[in-house]
């Protein structure tokens, strides 16, 4: 995943403060202003979709807000869009749904799941191979100290991102994502000892949940959690369809290019390369919060928040957790937000506080650090309605 540009968000923190300052705002004007900030964002850099959802039912707001054009017709409000690493909640979410039914535990080996054709030599560091010491709660919290295939250093190859530009006919299956990280990657540390995200390790949680389960990973997605909560625009890219149809996807910007139509996006499988919209996925993260998924004595325990992904933002087995504060003091009256991020602009975020959800999608990783502004833009502008 591609850096956020953190420093740019404290650089706007007077701006932020003077608008947390300012005053009240009634209902109807705070949505212009948000109306006018979204479709604002299109055009910026190599954005040229925005969908922004809110929903808050303290505030009595509900709206989606959709701008840009898509094969010359305006972008729908239940457009589908490629999700990127919110998809990562969802694979968290299958393995809380594994350990409910009492079939794995968040301490388990992965030894006890993957050969030792798929573990070879990604965990050796130093000399030494931790294949045997690596569990199920390590990769979920990236502490495995397994190297990530999308974006470190690589030995021996172009990068995968090259790759995936390069030759854009080409489709990745999950143990050739493996297979390139054995290759072409070595390991950044022994299993706990410190935070290091990593896709890699999101791939070998897709491939323990079919160990487990004896099902595919899209199958699972699809009846676990796709069916049951009819979300019927969402599925894994490549692999299956969704109830309602497939319909064009937003526009997806890497490295440069519109891949979107690119058989090489098939490098994020349980990494995130789930399509979704804004509607299901909003129906996805209130249900999760609900319990209605997964029990909460094991929601709770994915939701322990003990590594920083950067400073403001920690992160837990799957889960992600936006504390503003530390991005500025002045946003400390801002409340936290639980959910997952992607390096397409793509936010989906809840709030138990405010009982608010916030989903969002620009289909640009140049935008990563854009998508965090208007969020804080858009909450200022909701923490003025009185």
């Amino acid at each position: 995943m591609i850096i956020f540009g953190i420093l740019a968000v404290l650089l706007l923190a007077f701006v932020f403060f003077i608008i947390l300052s300012s005053r009240p705002l009634d209902k109807a004007t705070a949505i212009t202003k948000i109306n006018e900030l979204v479709s604002s964002q299109v055009g910026k850099q190599t954005v040229t979709q925005a969908i922004v959802y809110i929903d808050s039912p303290r505030l009595s707001v509900s709206e989606t807000f959709a701008y840009g054009k898509l094969n010359g017709s305006s972008i729908q409000v239940d457009q589908p869009f490629h999700v990127a690493s919110v998809g990562k909640a969802f694979t968290a979410t299958l393995i809380g749904i594994l350990i409910d039914e009492n079939k794995m535990t968040l301490t388990d080996r992965i030894c006890s799941y993957l050969s030792n054709e798929v573990l070879d030599g990604l965990f050796v560091y130093q000399g030494t191979d931790y294949q045997d010491e690596v569990t199920v709660g390590q990769l979920l919290n990236h502490t495995s100290g397994i190297a990530d295939y999308f974006a470190d250093k690589t030995e021996g190859s172009p990068a995968i991102q090259e790759l995936m530009i390069n030759n854009p006919d080409t489709f990745w299956s999950p143990k050739q994502l493996v297979a390139f990280s054995q290759k072409f990657q070595t390991s950044v540390g022994s299993p706990g000892e410190k935070f290091h995200y990593s896709d890699t390790g999101y791939i070998l949680l897709g491939m323990i949940i079919e160990h487990v389960s004896d099902l595919s990973f899209d199958t699972m997605l699809r009846e676990k959690i796709f069916l049951p909560l009819h979300m019927n625009d969402s599925y894994l890219m490549f692999y299956s369809e969704p109830v309602n149809g497939l319909r064009p996807i937003a526009d997806v910007h890497l490295a440069g290019a519109n891949v979107k139509d690119y058989q090489s996006v098939s490098i994020d499988w349980a990494g995130g390369g789930i399509i979704s919209t804004a509607n299901d996925l909003a129906t996805f993260i209130r249900a999760l919060n609900n319990f209605e998924i997964i029990s909460q004595k094991t929601l709770n325990n994915l939701y322990h928040f003990d590594h920083q992904y950067r400073s403001g933002i920690h992160y837990g087995y799957g889960f992600m957790e936006y504390q503003f504060g530390e991005f500025f003091p002045t946003l400390k009256s801002l409340p936290p937000f639980i959910g997952h991020m992607g390096i397409l602009g793509t936010q989906m975020f809840y709030s138990k506080g405010t009982d608010m959800v916030y989903i969002s999608s620009f289909g640009s990783d140049v935008f990563a650090a854009g998508s965090v502004r208007t969020f804080i833009k858009v909450l200022s502008i909701l923490n003025r309605i009185k």
